[in-house]
């Protein structure tokens, strides 16, 4: 209520407005707002009309005579002012009608605020200061009073308006004009999204400006209106992505790189440029997504859910599988689910998401502990089920040679066993539902890790029947498909299982339950390549060659890019039972023109498809060595070694600022896998000619060239589907036209996220550090644009995002290891095919050479080397050389086939036939059971002891065995696709 004081005050103001005592006034006006504080209407109005009127007195100096010749056809006018000198009052009037205009907006009556506005000059307020703000808010008025009037085509304009406005601003800090950006802004960008989704370039607009307009509020300003606002725009932007329509906010012909690069190129290189702004735009969304979820939600009690923060942390996991990442910004995602995980009480939503990064990363062993702490969450895993299982006999054994216990081999017996277990430990641990095709892609996960990577067969089995399990419970006609890959994934893990097992009566039962998942799988997805893939490999381990032949022709007309289904069906074609050398050297060809074309002076990546490219090549040669003799094979060996040389793959614990890759192998320098020290005993040529080769010692500042695999994007670091690492700095002063979007080859890159303004987007590139300081220099080179800005330290890299990695990691992953020895074992075969060669022909020194550097690369896990060393001792009659050699195999790899077979020929060579006996029958009732020459030399043992009938079966089913034991063994071939 006005107090009486002032309303006095108005009337003595009115009475001097009369009187035009316009020196009382100003006085009057400080008193008026002094008793009145909500009076500045009137306040501004007299103030204006008192400058209106000095502004008349001083500048109008008329005489009086000029009216005296006057008439009714002459009549003098006062001299008018010069115009700039009202611009002051009429600001002051502009700018009053926009408070008016809001006084209108505020009470709901959007047609006078609009004519208002209308009526007000508000564009002569669009000057530095105060009047900026009211003219900011005049058009956030404007265009929110449209929008409210229904009339949205001419809301939606208006609303452009403003974001454009913002977007010109280098920074948005005082708080009035922060205000009404983001209150036009936010209804703006919710409008866009409903009305005008299709214009694509106006709505990102709208969006990225009122990312622009709020950053500078802390996080708890507007919270609930900003976490709406973000998370409709991440789902936006990741639509229009994925429908190939997102519009980067500064185009690639714009940039440097695009205007020099040539046509040829261009797509390749825009569709880079793409990924890069969206991986950036996307990931600097997240960042805000979470500070303003953590801003809002409180640590949940007991069984309670965080609705917030599992919704972001599906949304995040959704887009960084999209944008992809290095293993730098892998473990800042990782460690962003891990903040996740505190904010919420036994999620298994979070926990499912913390599983899939750890299985992205290579970190199994954490991995296996997410996966344990996924299944008891949900009801798929108790004590009891755990205790049942480990009291399970023990008859398999893994790739080390260690006994595991199995599942039963009856699916009846085992299936009912995991159901009392389950009921026998109580309801399931959380509350939150986890849909059947989230808790299948865990196991599913699980699978492959345990087949491909740990070689668990047992583990796989455990979980693979889970998934039945969790299937049986929701089956129905619509999940077909889902029931497919179920049961596929439970054939492969039996199928795994069953090679590992050595109990004879098991063995095939296990073969039996694969092969009828697999088929099981087949009825209800008749058109997966991939289960005819697995039904076929599974084919071949039970030797139904034949039958092997047709799966595998289907799964190739289904998917001819698959090179392992090219490389089976040759391996195939080797067996006697077939015995089509040519067809399947004619097979290798077809298969590898599936391959991609490697680079001719760059680099490749380590990864699957490359290692089952090489092997494909192996067979291959093998197939030469067969048809056309060895000296054209040593001539397919040298292509070999080329291919090889084109490998680099991540150090074993990985320089986080610049992702450094080294080369295994590179033509004639060869770079050694771990030290030598351990043939010394191979020859004394052998001894002085070896020497010691360090890895990445010369590779340090070498990156790989980016180059196109099937249509995706290899590179170094795929963050962005590029070599570079994340992306670049922002600088308010840059030029479009300075953007590199591809870095010099050799320069470090370190980075951070900010916001997507055009006119932001720089290269950063780092300068050479001072090796004794570590400090960096740089300078700005400014010829009307700017080109680059330097890094001061590494740190920056995902400064500021929620991708930023605090941790150093001290150890390799498992994951890192496994590929390491995998890349080390892959050469180690490499020169052992050229050793065996050697050795066919008779060249033993030429053997003994390429054995020495085939120990150079792996004597410490590869037990071949040690195996191909003894046959070559045997062939220069050395037998007690051959004998340690053989034993030194088997204390690398305790369980190897071949150095237990060649080690007990040479017992029977020797006249030491229960010795030999022992391990032959060892081998064939373990992992040798399919092995030709071990059921050969027991024959030949029972033969010589007189036990004429087991000889004879024997000798049988070596036969049979023979006829279908390919050039290669089929176990190198993936187990899991």
């Amino acid at each position: 209520m006005v107090a009486a004081k002032a309303i006095a005050i108005a009337k003595e103001i009115d009475t001097s407005r009369c009187k035009g005592n316009w020196e009382a006034i100003p006085e009057l006006a400080r008193r008026y707002r002094k008793h009145n504080p909500n009076g500045t209407v009137l306040e501004q109005s007299i103030l204006a009309e008192v400058n209106l009127n000095q502004l008349v007195q001083t500048h109008r100096k008329d005489s009086r005579k000029i009216f005296a010749n006057d008439s009714p056809n002459s009549i003098t006018l006062s001299t008018r002012i010069d115009t700039g000198l009202f611009k002051p009052v009429q600001q002051q009037l502009a700018m009053t009608r926009v408070i008016l205009a809001r006084s209108y907006f505020e009470s709901g009556e959007y047609q006078k605020t609009f004519d208002t506005i209308e009526d007000a000059d508000y564009r002569a307020l669009e000057t530095p200061g105060y009047s900026f703000a009211l003219y900011i808010q005049a058009l956030a008025i404007r265009a929110m009073s449209l929008d409210l009037m229904e009339r949205k085509e001419e809301s939606l304009e208006a609303y452009n308006q403003v974001a454009s406005l913002v977007s010109q601003c280098e920074n948005i800090t005082d708080r009035s004009i922060v205000d009404w950006a983001e209150e036009s802004l936010y209804r703006g960008t919710l409008v866009a999204l409903s009305y005008q989704s299709e214009d694509v370039p106006k709505t990102m607009g709208l969006v990225r400006a009122y990312q622009k307009a709020t950053s500078s509020q802390p996080a708890a300003w507007r919270v609930y209106k900003r976490l709406t606002i973000t998370i409709h725009s991440l789902n936006y932007l990741s639509e229009k992505y994925r429908a190939e329509q997102y519009r980067p906010p500064i185009d690639f012909a714009q940039t440097e790189e695009g205007k020099q690069i040539n046509e040829k190129d261009f797509d390749d290189a825009n569709r880079m440029h793409i990924h890069q702004l969206f991986s950036i735009e996307v990931i600097q969304l997240h960042t805000v997504y979470e500070k303003l979820v953590y801003t809002i939600v409180q640590f949940p009690r007991s069984g309670e859910s965080s609705s917030l923060v599992v919704r972001f942390v599906n949304k995040l996991a959704e887009d960084f599988a999209l944008v992809g990442g290095s293993e730098t910004e892998k473990r800042g995602y990782l460690e962003a689910l891990n903040r996740a995980s505190l904010k919420t009480f036994n999620s298994p939503c979070i926990t499912r998401h913390l599983f899939h990064a750890l299985i992205s990363l290579g970190d199994y062993e954490e991995a296996e502990h997410a996966l344990r702490t996924y299944l008891y969450l949900i009801g798929l895993e108790s004590k009891a089920l755990l205790e049942e299982r480990s009291s399970t006999a023990a008859l398999a054994s893994d790739s080390f040679g260690y006994s595991t216990p199995v599942p039963t081999a009856n699916r009846e017996e085992e299936f009912k066993l995991v159901e009392h277990a389950l009921k026998a430990d109580g309801p399931e641990r959380s509350k939150e539902v986890e849909t059947v095709k989230d808790q299948i892609s865990v196991i599913a996960a699980a699978v492959k890790m345990y087949c491909q990577e740990l070689s668990k067969g047992a583990e796989a089995v455990y979980v693979a029947e889970l998934a039945e399990l969790v299937y049986k419970h929701v089956f129905d006609d619509s999940q077909k498909i889902l029931g497919a890959q179920v049961y596929r994934i439970l054939g492969i893990a039996l199928g795994f299982l069953a090679t590992q097992t050595f109990d004879q009566d098991s063995r095939p039962k296990y073969h039996k339950r694969a092969l009828n998942a697999l088929k099981q799988s087949l009825e209800l997805d008749p058109l997966c390549w991939e289960t005819y893939y697995q039904i076929a490999l599974q084919l071949a381990e039970m030797r139904d060659i034949i039958q092997a032949i047709q799966m595998i022709t289907q799964s190739i007309q289904y998917n001819p890019q698959h090179l392992p289904s090219w490389h089976l069906l040759a391996l195939l074609c080797t067996c006697p039972i077939k015995n089509s050398q040519a067809q399947a050297l004619k097979t290798c060809e077809m298969g590898l023109l599936q391959a991609s074309e490697l680079p001719e002076d760059g680099w490749v990546d380590y990864d699957d498809d490359i290692e089952q490219q090489i092997k494909l090549q192996m067979t291959q040669t093998l197939l030469i060595e067969r048809i056309h003799g060895a000296e054209a094979a040593l001539t397919s060996q040298e292509g070999l070694f080329q291919t090889f040389g084109k490998i680099v793959v991540p150090e074993l614990i990985p320089d986080s600022s610049n992702m450094l890759h080294e080369a295994i192998s590179n033509g004639n320098t060869r770079y050694g896998m771990v030290l030598s020290g351990s043939l010394g005993n191979m020859s004394e040529q052998g001894s002085e000619q070896k020497t010691t080769r360090g890895r990445s010692a010369s590779s340090a500042s070498r990156t790989s060239t980016i180059m196109t695999k099937n249509g995706r994007t290899r590179s170094v670091s795929s963050f962005t589907g590029r070599k570079l690492h994340l992306a670049e700095l922002f600088n308010d002063k840059s030029d479009v036209g300075s953007i590199r979007s591809v870095p010099m080859p050799g320069i470090k890159h370190t980075s951070r996220l900010s916001l997507l303004d055009p006119k932001n987007l720089i290269r950063k590139q780092k300068k050479d550090e001072d090796p004794l300081t570590g400090d960096t220099r740089g300078t700005i080179t400014n010829n009307d644009s700017i080109s680059s800005i330097h890094s001061i330290t590494p740190s920056v890299l995902s400064a500021n995002t929620l991708l930023q990695n605090t941790t150093t990691l001290t150890r390799p992953t498992t994951c890192a290891r496994l590929q390491h020895q995998r890349s080390c074992h892959l050469l180690c075969d490499l020169w052992l095919l050229s050793a065996e060669a050697f050795l066919k022909t008779g060249k033993i020194d030429e053997a003994l050479k390429a054995v020495s550097e085939a120990e150079n690369v792996d004597w410490t896990t590869h037990a071949g080397v040690w195996c191909l060393l003894g046959r070559i001792y045997l062939a220069q009659n050395q037998s007690d050389r051959a004998t340690k050699a053989f034993q030194k195999g088997l204390v690398t790899k305790p369980n190897d086939v071949n150095c237990r077979v060649w080690l007990a020929k040479t017992f029977m060579d020797r006249g030491d036939i229960e010795v030999a006996e022992g391990l032959l029958e060892a081998v064939t009732k373990e992992n040798g059971w399919n092995c030709p020459a071990a059921w050969f030399y027991l024959g030949e043992v029972y033969k010589n002891t007189d036990r004429i009938y087991k000889a004879k079966d024997c000798l049988f089913y070596a036969l049979e065995l023979e006829s279908t034991t390919p050039i290669q063994p089929f176990d190198i071939l993936p187990k899991f696709v």
